[in-house]
């Protein structure tokens, strides 16, 4: 889960803050267009209302070297007392072909060309016909934004002029820190909301990781944990569920167990006295044959004797199987060196390896220590050296190995144990650690299981795989 609490946090972030920009930057533009279009109008309402009082017959015939004369001084100064009482940053007029007739700025004199109208034709174009108009935003040599406003001059009727107004457009400059602010505002909400995101998203994550933990725990046969998830809310529900069923699966389970070992033992009792009678019956039947055969082989009966005697411990180990996967016994643990383990299982089977002509070879580190219960590892060593003594034996394998070895891993020690025997189908890989399952013909599918649960009550992992090199490996992890 990167996990659902950080994919919620930041997903509420995002949203938080594209809301916000979405919003703030309509807001942005809705302002700007409105702003933009009241500064025109009233830019025209301007140019208009000054063009009334212009003479145009004067305008018109005014030419180069009338700048220092009385009338257009009069219109000049004229135009200035207009400027200053309605904030204007310049007045002008000019002709059609965009040259200067009468300007605020001292410096522009008559018929000089204004390249800047050339940029505003189509707007121009309406102007010259008695129209009012307005240009758009257009960036002055100060660096600040203007807009212009135009209105025609007329004289009986016919355009002769056409006056312009400039001013600065200082609602931009507010819109930009309003642009700033909503940029600042909406990365403040994104800490916000992040924080926000993060602690709600923790008390939504932080019990359901409890719940898949314990889920995980419950998977692997660990029913001791105690599931706790303080909320009254449907995880709450949830959790309080979960503990219900783990209670429910361990009664369930000791009442299996308790079950399973009533039988194993109703069945061992009657099992001893079949051996038991057996045995006695085989010396009788031995006595018998010395006494009328003397020198001759033993009764016929007694090697069907032996069968039902070999039948009945057959079937004692599988009930010490039964009893051992019923038990409960918490793992003894103490410090061991891995190699004396090792070892001490193979005894117990070296026999059965010299028979069957098969190589045992430990590669174990004999300074290698673990913290284990030595009693129960030994029993996970001599399950699977059975295991990889039938199979190979089963198979007729030639040459027939089992290896164990061992390496560090981080904090954890792995073991692996494999042999060369004919490999796992891969159907059956995921169901070897179930309990009762078999693909001899003999045993009660009990050994891998029982192995299975001792690694668990270690707190360890167990896996088995068909490696590389077409042997078959059971890999231990456990800690040291």
């Amino acid at each position: 889960m990167r996990k659902i609490g950080d994919k919620l946090t930041i997903t509420f972030g995002l949203l938080i803050f594209s809301a916000i920009f979405v919003c703030g930057w309509y807001l942005y533009g809705q302002t700007k267009r409105h702003l933009d279009k009241e500064l025109g109008q009233r830019l025209v309402d301007i140019a208009q209302a000054i063009a009334i009082h212009v003479n145009g017959e004067i305008v018109k015939q005014l030419n180069p070297g009338n700048e220092t004369g009385l009338t257009y001084q009069n219109l000049v100064s004229q135009l200035n007392r207009i400027k200053q009482k309605t904030a204007i940053g310049r007045i002008y007029i000019f002709d059609r072909n965009h040259c200067s007739l009468v300007d605020t700025e001292t410096s522009i004199p008559i018929r000089t060309e204004y390249l800047k109208l050339k940029f505003d034709r189509l707007e121009l174009e309406e102007a010259w016909e008695k129209k009012g108009v307005s240009s758009v935003l257009f960036l002055g040599e100060d660096g600040n934004y203007y807009k212009s406003g135009y209105a025609p001059i007329l004289v009986k009727d016919e355009v002769v002029a056409v006056i312009g107004v400039d001013a600065s457009a200082a609602f931009l400059q507010t819109l930009k820190k309003f642009r700033r602010n909503v940029i600042t505002f909406g990365l403040i909400c994104i800490f916000i909301s992040v924080a926000i995101g993060f602690v709600m998203s923790k008390t939504i994550t932080t019990p359901i990781h409890k719940l898949v933990a314990a889920v995980e725990k419950i998977s692997r046969g660990d029913l001791n944990t105690e599931i706790k998830v303080h909320s009254d809310d449907e995880i709450g529900f949830l959790g309080r569920t979960m503990e219900q069923m783990r209670m429910s699966i361990i009664k369930r389970d000791e009442q299996m167990k308790l079950m399973l070992a009533n039988v194993a033992h109703e069945i061992r009792n009657p099992l001893g006295g079949i051996e038991l009678f057996a045995d006695i019956l085989a010396e009788e039947l031995g006595q018998e044959n010395n006494q009328i055969h003397t020198g001759t082989s033993d009764h016929p009966a007694k090697a069907h004797l032996e069968k039902i005697t070999k039948e009945v411990r057959k079937l004692n180990q599988i009930i010490t199987e039964f009893l051992d996967f019923a038990g409960s016994k918490e793992p003894q643990r103490s410090k061991v060196y891995l190699q004396e383990l090792v070892q001490s299982a193979y005894f117990m089977l070296a026999l059965e390896f010299e028979e069957a002509k098969i190589n045992f070879k430990s590669i174990v580190d004999p300074l290698v220590k673990i913290h284990v219960d030595p009693e129960q590892f030994k029993r996970v060593f001599v399950n699977l050296f059975k295991n990889s003594l039938q199979a190979i034996q089963d198979n007729k394998i030639t040459n027939g190995k089992v290896i164990v070895q061992s390496r560090e891993k981080e904090s954890n020690l792995e073991i692996v144990v494999k042999d060369n025997g004919p490999g796992i189908p891969s159907e059956n890989i995921t169901k070897l650690f179930e309990p009762f399952f078999t693909t001899k013909e003999k045993g009660a599918g009990l050994g891998l299981a029982i192995v299975h649960k001792i690694i668990t009550d270690h707190k360890g992992n167990i896996k088995i795989q068909n490696l590389e090199d077409r042997s078959t490996g059971v890999i231990i992890e456990i800690q040291q």
